[in-house]
């Protein structure tokens, strides 16, 4: 009986040895699984700040064409919106035969205006720009530089991650092609129909995108470390056989 309670140590340790090569394949497998779906929720998040940033830009593109589609629209002069000075056009501003002054606003004032209104609202930034501005706020940032010249080599999109007054956003801009709407007013600059006359920016806050990331990941974390316990206690429970 010795001989055969001895024969049985080396198989023991053995089996042992083996359950813990299993148990901690098992854990391995567990982790690089969260870590592959903790990655994939952050690639998800960023996405969707592209998505909305690419949202704002085609909303930007279809009012500033319907805007030029009509020569532009008429709005009364206010404080906030007064007669634009880079605006050279025949009867920019009349007057009613009430007497009410009106302005023309043409598609980059509108669009300038409602990027106003989206920065104070919800912290997006958005910026019409080019390398041959009329308006000198308009002139561009480093990195809008960077894309504008990269539109000129034939690049339709760019965009990044960027901190923008403390704050991490997804930066994204696209080209703007010149129309033959758009020569009323860039015709004097020698653009030509089908030109790349500038681009807008769209900048979006990426902390709401990273704040359901977090709680997806946190969800994801409680359920790999039940599948994890899981597996463990059948492994010990397999050893104890």
């Amino acid at each position: 009986m010795e001989d055969t309670f001895e024969g049985r140590k080396p198989a023991s340790a053995k089996f042992n040895i083996y359950l813990l090569t299993i148990a901690l394949l098992w854990t391995v497998v567990m982790a690089l699984f969260f870590l592959w779906n903790s990655e994939r929720e952050d690639w998800q998040a960023t996405e969707a700040g592209r998505i909305q940033a690419r949202s704002s830009f085609e909303k930007d593109v279809i009012y500033r064409s319907w805007n030029a589609g009509h020569g532009g629209v008429y709005a009364p002069v206010t404080e906030l919106t007064p007669p634009n000075p880079y605006l050279d056009v025949p009867e920019r501003d009349v007057t009613t035969p009430s007497g009410k002054e009106l302005t023309k606003i043409n598609p980059a004032f509108m669009t300038r205006q409602v990027h106003e209104i989206g920065q104070k609202k919800f912290g997006a930034y958005a910026h019409i720009t080019s390398l041959n501005p009329i308006r000198p706020q308009n002139t561009p940032d480093p990195w809008e530089r960077d894309a504008l010249e990269a539109f000129e080599k034939g690049e339709s999109e760019m965009s990044s991650l960027e901190r923008m007054d403390g704050v991490m956003h997804l930066r994204l801009m696209r080209p703007l092609l010149t129309t033959k709407a758009c020569l009323k007013c860039h015709a004097f600059q020698g653009y030509k129909e089908g030109d790349i006359r500038g681009g807008i920016s769209n900048s979006v806050p990426m902390a709401p995108f990273w704040s359901i990331a977090r709680h997806r990941k946190r969800v994801f974390l409680v359920w790999f470390s039940l599948i994890w316990l899981l597996g463990a206690a059948g492994i010990f429970f397999a050893g104890k056989k």
